[in-house]
């Protein structure tokens, strides 16, 4: 009977302790997703960052120091209140790197340059805000929104000035040289309609030579 009592009071113990264990699991399950739901950062879809398009692609293939930028731009965009003030110090650490550097080949204007100090000065005053528990995740979800309007004034400024700095032989190439878009001008004769005769006065009698007759 003892025997009887003790493998029941085992069989409760085990089965409380594992009732117990799985309360102590959701619950922490549930702190977990209150937690990740607190550290979201909802960027509106309007102010997302955007691709590159094909042109921009194609001009920055090669430019590694772009290339990083960017995928910090992306990491900026899909991270949390916990990581984001790393991945906001990685982003300016790579602009300071490329702003030590010449940029490529008629890339190395001003207007790029200036574009690339104003997101390096966003993401560190954006860094020093997320660690401000005062600022909310909406207030730092619209500054990465200011964050990619800036970036994407990057990407249109290099495509702009890759643009206007276009050497015509690079798009018309051998055309230049072909006799069929040379035109020839050739002085141009003009002719008269109308002959031109000489006036013939008519035949008479000359007044002076009546006077004396």
């Amino acid at each position: 009977m003892k025997k009887v009592i003790t493998y029941l009071l085992v069989i409760c113990t085990f089965f409380a302790c594992k009732e117990g264990q799985q309360k102590t699991n959701e619950e922490a399950t549930q702190n977990k997703e209150e937690v990740l739901a607190k550290s979201k950062l909802n960027i509106p879809k309007k102010g997302k960052l955007r691709g590159l398009n094909g042109v921009q692609k194609n001009l920055v293939k090669d430019w590694i120091e772009f290339n990083t930028i960017n995928e910090s731009m992306k990491l900026v965009n899909t991270s949390t209140r916990f990581s984001i003030i790393e991945d906001l110090g990685q982003l300016a650490e790579n602009i300071a790197a490329i702003e030590e550097k010449n940029l490529p080949q008629g890339l190395d204007v001003m207007q790029i340059r200036s574009r690339f100090l104003v997101l390096k000065t966003k993401a560190l005053k954006l860094q020093d805000d997320a660690g401000d528990e005062g600022v909310t995740n909406d207030d730092i979800a619209k500054e990465i929104v200011e964050m990619n309007r800036v970036f994407h004034a990057v990407c249109n400024q290099i495509q702009q000035v890759t643009e206007q700095n276009i050497d015509p032989n690079e798009i018309l190439g051998d055309l230049l040289n072909k006799d069929s878009i040379k035109v020839k001008k050739t002085p141009e004769v003009y002719k008269s309609s109308i002959s031109e005769k000489p006036v013939l006065k008519p035949a008479g009698k000359d007044p002076k030579k009546t006077l004396q007759q």
